[in-house]
């Protein structure tokens, strides 16, 4: 069931911060996702898997479809640096119920990894969820190895809620995977990300 919206939304609000913006993904955000999802150092945690071209391509019109569904429930996001409509990487999230939606496919371009800006997309998605979907919890889960992953998901505010196992076809792996979750009183108290942090 679709959250009841007093509101309901007919096209992606304004989402950004200082230096982050997420918007839908476009059909011709394929050379700017090559170097995102095609690269294996950043996709080898990832249930997707590193992609190619005929991959990224099924995704982005995926993403398109979905976006005009109605009533939607699928936001494949691309990010974008304030100011430069290419994007740099993404973030998905799904709604599951009237109250609960899942997360996954946070990417980055590989010269922005460590830079600090996993909080703004993270912070971005859940004002999606919480601000203006109306959800009350997010969850997600990533691969116990990719700790990098693990980290930048905490700082969303994210903790842990247990492990599990899974095969996924399209990456053609089993992977141990952490589950996390975060409710929606907690990124309300969370401060608004305005510029770099730690790695």
């Amino acid at each position: 069931m679709i959250p009841t919206q007093i509101h309901p939304l007919t096209t992606l609000p304004v989402l950004e911060t200082a230096r982050f913006r997420l918007r839908d993904h476009r059909a011709d955000d394929l050379d700017a996702m090559r170097p995102v999802w095609g690269d294996e150092d950043g996709m080898r945690h990832l249930s997707t898997g590193v992609m190619d071209d005929t991959r990224i391509r099924r995704r982005l019109d995926e993403a398109v479809a979905t976006a005009a569904a109605v009533p939607r429930r699928h936001y494949q996001l691309a990010a974008c640096l304030r100011g430069d409509d290419r994007p740099v990487g993404g973030i998905r999230l799904d709604v599951e119920d009237a109250s609960t939606g899942y997360s996954g496919v946070f990417t980055m371009a590989r010269h922005l990894r460590g830079s600090g800006c996993a909080p703004d997309i993270g912070w971005l998605m859940l004002k999606l969820a919480f601000a203006e979907l109306g959800l009350t919890r997010v969850w997600s889960m990533t691969s116990v190895a990719n700790t990098d992953a693990v980290r930048a998901i905490t700082r969303f505010g994210f903790t842990p809620t247990g492990e599990t196992e899974r095969y996924f076809a399209e990456a053609g792996t089993t992977m141990r995977l952490v589950t996390m979750e975060v409710l929606a009183d907690t990124w309300r108290a969370m401060p608004v990300p305005t510029g770099p942090g730690p790695a």
